[in-house]
C-alpha cells in the first residue's frame, strides 16, 4: 500500500499497491434428492486455503442471494495442487438457474471464485 499526498486541501489518499493473486478453483456441482454435491479442486500450482462456508444465487431475471438454512462454522481447509475435496449440502432446490459462491485465500488475499448451473 502506498500513502500518497493529494494535492488541494492537503489531504493525504490511499491507493492499493499490486493486484490480487489470479487463482482458480474447479467447481464441479451435482444436484441430488435433497442436496447439492460440490467438488472442490485445486488446479493451482501453489497450495489455496477455502471455507466451508457457501454462497448460493438463484437467478430471477437478477441474481437473488438465497438463504438456504444452513449455519456454517468457518472451517479452513487446505487444498495443495491438485487436491479435491467434497462438500454436500443438505438443500432441496427447485428447476432453475443456481450460482455457488466460494471464497479462496492465497498469500492472504480472500478472492470470490464463482460457479453457475442448472437445475432440471
Amino acid at each position: 500500500m502506498k500513502i500518497v499526498k493529494v494535492p488541494g486541501n492537503e489531504r493525504f489518499g490511499v491507493i492499493p499497491y499490486g493486484t490480487p493473486p489470479q487463482v482458480e478453483l474447479d467447481i464441479d456441482v451435482t444436484p441430488r434428492k435433497g442436496e447439492l454435491v460440490l467438488r472442490i479442486s485445486n488446479p493451482n500450482t501453489v497450495k489455496v486455503e477455502i471455507t466451508n462456508e457457501v454462497e448460493l444465487y438463484e437467478y430471477l431475471g437478477f441474481w437473488h442471494r438465497r438463504d438456504p438454512g444452513i449455519v456454517f462454522v468457518e472451517r479452513r481447509i487446505v487444498l495443495v495442487p491438485g487436491e479435491t475435496v467434497e462438500q454436500k449440502l443438505p438443500v432441496e432446490l427447485p428447476p432453475g438457474r443456481y450460482r455457488i459462491v466460494k471464497f479462496a485465500y492465497v498469500e492472504g488475499a480472500k478472492v470470490r471464485v464463482e460457479k453457475e448451473f442448472t437445475v432440471r
